[in-house]
């Protein structure tokens, strides 16, 4: 049985991972498979955006513990190094926008998963818990970053420090997701915005990733030079006269990505 499933909706990827019965734990193959079906998103020119969620009652519980994967510190770090951290990485520096629909309780490494996406929404029932303090372990898949950057230091230090569950409520109370959805619209809601996404300038969404991204670092002249050259970029593509006509003559835009 695969442990992610990938199918297309139009210009969509859905990309689901399916070990429900671990709560889509990370183990087995399923991280390789991540990694393969996200490369295969990311490479495909037909795909404008892709949709990440879970099989069952569960996003991601995090590390499967057990068996031979974390018996050792070099082999955790090795692990990290090469399969998560990567995953992590693309997810933040693809061009092509990634909607994550956290379909359920998201614990350590599916936590950073999780808010390594675009646009993050939460059914009502899911919960979002740093279970890293839990077991001794400390915190990975960009966890120790995301959270400052969206909820501040002191509600991450908590979170992190205590090992509590967030509520979806809180989580977007807080600015850790987007919004939260009632269960039974979990997935058409997020669907909506990645089918969005997709009808969308794919120039003008890829530089808009790489300066949100890349402004969180760097002095404020260091950004605004960026933003320049983004823009001379942008004014150069088709897209973007096309999204001007559209405007002027109050019709949809048909962007083709050019």
């Amino acid at each position: 049985m695969p442990m992610v499933l990938a199918e297309r909706r139009g210009s969509v990827a859905v990309l689901t991972l399916n070990n429900p019965e671990q709560y889509n734990a990370l183990g087995g193959s399923l991280l390789l498979e991540l990694n393969a079906a996200l490369d295969a998103a990311l490479s495909d020119s037909t795909v404008r955006a892709i949709l990440l969620t879970g099989a069952g009652k569960g996003f991601c519980s995090g590390a499967q513990l057990g068996g031979d994967a974390f018996d050792v510190g070099e082999r955790v770090t090795s692990l990290l190094r090469e399969e998560v951290s990567p995953l992590i990485e693309k997810m933040r520096g693809s061009d092509k926008p990634i909607v994550v629909a956290v379909n359920g309780p998201a614990a350590g490494a599916g936590v950073g998963i999780a808010l390594a996406g675009d646009i993050v929404i939460a059914a009502r029932s899911a919960r979002f818990v740093l279970s890293f303090v839990r077991l001794g372990a400390a915190l990975d898949a960009g966890t120790s970053l995301f959270l400052q950057r969206s909820i501040g230091i002191s509600r991450a230090r908590a979170m992190a420090l205590l090992g509590e569950p967030a509520t979806a409520e809180q989580a977007a109370q807080w600015g850790l997701i987007w919004k939260m959805v009632d269960d039974a619209v979990l997935f058409d809601e997020a669907f909506a915005i990645a089918r969005k996404f997709a009808e969308g300038p794919p120039v003008s969404i890829g530089l808009i990733k790489a300066q949100v991204e890349g402004a969180w670092s760097v002095p404020l002249a260091n950004a605004l030079d960026h933003e320049a050259v983004a823009q001379g970029r942008a004014f150069v593509t088709e897209d973007l006269r096309e999204g001007a006509a559209a405007f002027v003559e109050k019709r949809p835009p048909q962007f083709a990505g050019r």
